[in-house]
């Protein structure tokens, strides 16, 4: 099975929510990142991602820490 975003703001939504887990929770980022794909709201086959996906999605995370310091 193939890695699917299920609509077209997914994408900024999962990384919003990693943010907020990052934030709120404490998380390391990469963490907050496969908690936010597995728990199937935002995408499809999440362990099927590829890693240069998760690690753009890593990337925009932390550019939003940055914003948000």
């Amino acid at each position: 099975m193939k890695f699917r975003w299920l609509s077209k703001k997914a994408e900024q939504a999962a990384i919003t929510m990693a943010y907020c887990r990052v934030m709120c929770r404490g998380m390391t980022i990469e963490d907050a990142v496969r908690e936010t794909l597995g728990n199937g709201q935002h995408c499809t086959n999440p362990e099927a991602i590829s890693d240069s996906t998760f690690a753009r999605l890593c990337r925009a995370v932390k550019e939003h820490l940055k914003k948000g310091a």
